[in-house]
């Protein structure tokens, strides 16, 4: 549920995200409609975004690359068209609010939005813990103190609160395999996303990767089957250049390429039958130059009014207003960063279905704070804290503009490969 009656003005180079039927948290419930089960959670995909490949299915495979923006596909179209052209489906959807990892994956493994789930950032300020912490290492942000709330005594199987799509998929008797870098495959955020899951695959390259999805899927003919596979390397890179660097279209072209050479070319006509593969991206980045990085340090007056350091991130700042100061903060960076950034009272934000609709986890108001500040442009809004480290992050995402919110989706029925 969404409440109409709030209405929140955002400049026209921001997308919202389309929960509705367009978004990447409607991508759970349309594996589930493929494969005969049945799904709580948001509803599927509109019908023209999967039902042209629907017939027969009963096994869908979902790669995701993470931050391959709708821009990335756009620009280099040309060199991907031995591939694209193949595709069934070729469509633009909008990732989650806010356009960041932890709360996009989050919303891929369960089916709901950032609000329903409870993982709204990737730096939350979490009361329980009287510290704002890290979502991707589980530490506060104070030090690096990897898997400190695991140590605290958060369970991360228990800490989203919606059910997760392999567990609904299990209940139907359909298996899930997860598949991801051997790094992270034990990690907190894995095991919080894995509820349910039948089989977790560490992979050290794409290449590892496509190979043995490809050997699972000769394993098992026939059998019933969800297989998700992700892959970091062109955020990570990305993050270092630039989306719009050589060095992450040539990223982008190998990702292909090995999907297509260890996987796709290679299946057996038996693996093939009524199995479909969906193409994604979590969210894109955009370019966040120097001249465009403003320090929460320079504003003092704005700094007075909050009652601590943000949460979020620096493309999304989670502002905590000492008392009585929300509407205060919102005139100052309205009037006074107008340029940089957009600043709307956090409560309106989520009472509008920004982060989408009720019911919402018990901790999403908290977390959110009292004031938004949603970056424009490759603008930055970042702390004395953030400062030596502000070159290593030529890009970023976690905001509204088109190049974060919009993501290619890609379908392709393999028996017609």
């Amino acid at each position: 549920m969404i409440d109409r009656s709030v209405t929140i003005q955002f400049p026209d180079e921001f997308s919202w995200p389309d929960y509705v039927g367009g978004a990447i948290a409607n991508v759970p419930a349309t594996a589930a409609s493929l494969l005969n089960v049945p799904f709580q959670g948001l509803p599927p995909l509109s019908t023209a975004l999967w039902q042209p490949i629907a017939p027969g299915v009963k096994r869908v495979v979902l790669f995701v690359i993470d931050a391959w923006g709708w821009n990335l596909l756009h620009r280099h179209r040309a060199e991907l068209a031995p591939w694209v052209e193949k595709a069934d489906i070729v469509a633009q959807i909008s990732s989650v609010f806010p356009s960041t990892t932890v709360a996009a994956l989050s919303s891929l493994w369960t089916g709901s939005s950032p609000a329903q789930h409870g993982l709204v950032g990737l730096r939350m300020f979490m009361p329980e813990y009287g510290a704002i912490t890290q979502f991707l290492k589980f530490t506060p942000v104070f030090g690096s103190y990897p898997d400190a709330l695991i140590k605290a005594g958060m369970k991360p199987e228990d800490f989203l609160h919606t059910p997760g799509l392999a567990q609904q998929l299990a209940q139907a008797g359909v298996e899930t395999h997860a598949f991801k870098g051997r790094e992270i495959i034990d990690s907190a955020l894995s095991k919080m996303h894995g509820r349910g899951v039948a089989g977790n695959h560490g992979a050290s390259t794409v290449t590892d990767m496509c190979v043995q999805m490809r050997l699972l899927l000769e394993e098992k003919p026939g059998q019933p089957m969800f297989v998700s596979g992700y892959w970091p390397s062109v955020d990570t890179l990305s993050h270092i250049y630039g989306w719009d660097h050589e060095i992450v279209a040539a990223e982008v072209g190998a990702i292909w390429q090995q999907l297509a050479t260890e996987f796709l070319d290679k299946l057996s006509p038996t693996a093939r039958k009524d199995t479909v593969l969906f193409v994604l991206a979590d969210h894109g980045q955009v370019v966040t130059p120097p001249e465009q990085r403003v320090y929460l340090s320079e504003h003092p007056d704005l700094e007075a009014m909050l009652f601590m350091r943000p949460a979020g991130e620096p493309r999304t700042a989670y502002l905590y207003a000492k008392h009585g100061r929300t509407q205060e903060i919102i005139a100052y960076i309205n009037d006074n960063l107008g340029r940089a950034m957009t600043a709307v009272s956090a409560q309106e934000a989520l009472a509008a279905g920004l982060f989408g609709p009720a019911p919402h986890a018990p901790g999403a108001a908290a977390r959110i704070g009292d004031v938004i500040a949603t970056m424009r442009d490759g603008y930055v809004l970042l702390t004395e804290k953030d400062r030596k480290k502000a070159d290593k992050m030529k890009g970023r995402h976690g905001g509204m503009t088109h190049a974060e919110m919009q993501v290619p989706w890609l379908g392709f029925h393999l028996e017609g490969w």
